[in-house]
């Protein structure tokens, strides 16, 4: 689980090649998107399982809902998290709706998954 972070010419993408090769174009262009307007940071794609059983351990301590092992999306790359601003968080969560995606609103607006 790699961490990038936003440079001049915005955040690498490289490990949303560790997402479905069907969400994969959608995410890049919101991600791209977002990141002419702000700083952004991809925190997590792909987790495998031993890693959501880490996470899911210690979820007293994450601000955001931590799904059991088996029952995470990230375990079956089809979601990706993104720290950015709450406005462009809100607006990114828009567009991927309207594309037919979820979105995690409120309670985890990091969260976007397919």
């Amino acid at each position: 689980m790699s961490h990038l972070l936003a440079g001049n010419g915005g955040p690498s993408l490289a490990n949303l090649r560790e997402l479905d090769p069907r969400l994969r174009p959608y995410a890049e262009y919101i991600v791209r998107e977002m990141s002419r307007y702000a700083s952004v940071r991809l925190t997590s794609v792909y987790r495998s399982p031993s890693e959501q059983l880490e996470l899911y351990r210690n979820r007293a301590r994450n601000p955001y809902p931590v799904a059991p092992p088996g029952r995470s999306y990230h375990e079956y790359r089809r979601a990706f998290d993104v720290s950015a601003p709450r406005w462009l968080l809100d607006w990114a969560g828009q567009v991927w709706r309207s594309w037919g995606g979820t979105w995690g609103t409120e309670r985890d607006p990091i969260h976007f998954q397919g």
